[in-house]
C-alpha cells in the first residue's frame, strides 16, 4: 500500500457529518419561505387586492362557534366604482349599508381576520428561524470544546 493510502484524512467522517447538518439547516431555512408563503399565502393575497364596500343586501347568516366554521353571511356588495359582487362575508353578522373589506366572491367585516391568517404564521415561522440560527451558532461556537468532567 502506498503512503498516501495509509493517512486517514483528518476530520473525514466528522467532516461530512458537519456539511449534512449544514445542508439540512440550509435546506429548512429554504423551506421556511414557501411555507409561510402557503400558509398565508390567500390572506396577503386578499390583503393585497381588497377594497372597501358597502354591502348590498344579506340573505343569510350563519352562527360559528368553536368547533364550527366562523360566523359568515352570504350577500352582495357593491364597490365605489360600481363594481358588485357577491359571496360569503365571513366576521360578524353584518347589514344592509354597513362596510366590509372585499374582492370578487368574498368579504371580511373588517382586515382583523387577514391580518391574524397573515401575521401569524408569519411570526411563528420567523421565531422558529431565529431559534434555529442561534442554535446552529451555538453549536458550531461550542463544537471544539471539550465537555467538563462532572464530580462524582
Amino acid at each position: 500500500m502506498s503512503e498516501a493510502s495509509d493517512r486517514v484524512r483528518p476530520g473525514g467522517p466528522a467532516r461530512i457529518k458537519s456539511l449534512a447538518s449544514i445542508a439540512a439547516a440550509a435546506l429548512l431555512a429554504a423551506l421556511l419561505p414557501v411555507l409561510v408563503a402557503l400558509w398565508a399565502g390567500d390572506g396577503a393575497r386578499k390583503l393585497i387586492t381588497g377594497e372597501s364596500a358597502t354591502v348590498r343586501s344579506v340573505t343569510q347568516c350563519v352562527e360559528g362557534g368553536p368547533q364550527l366554521p366562523p360566523s359568515h353571511c352570504y350577500g352582495t356588495w357593491a364597490f365605489a366604482d360600481g363594481r358588485t359582487a357577491s359571496g360569503e362575508i365571513t366576521g360578524a353578522e353584518v347589514f344592509a349599508g354597513d362596510r366590509v373589506f372585499a374582492g370578487t366572491g368574498w368579504a371580511y367585516d373588517s382586515t382583523s381576520p387577514l391580518h391574524w391568517q397573515v401575521w401569524t404564521p408569519v411570526t411563528v415561522f420567523g421565531a422558529g428561524a431565529v431559534v434555529l440560527a442561534v442554535s446552529w451558532l451555538n453549536h458550531r461556537r461550542n463544537q471544539g470544546r471539550s465537555v467538563p468532567a462532572q464530580d462524582r
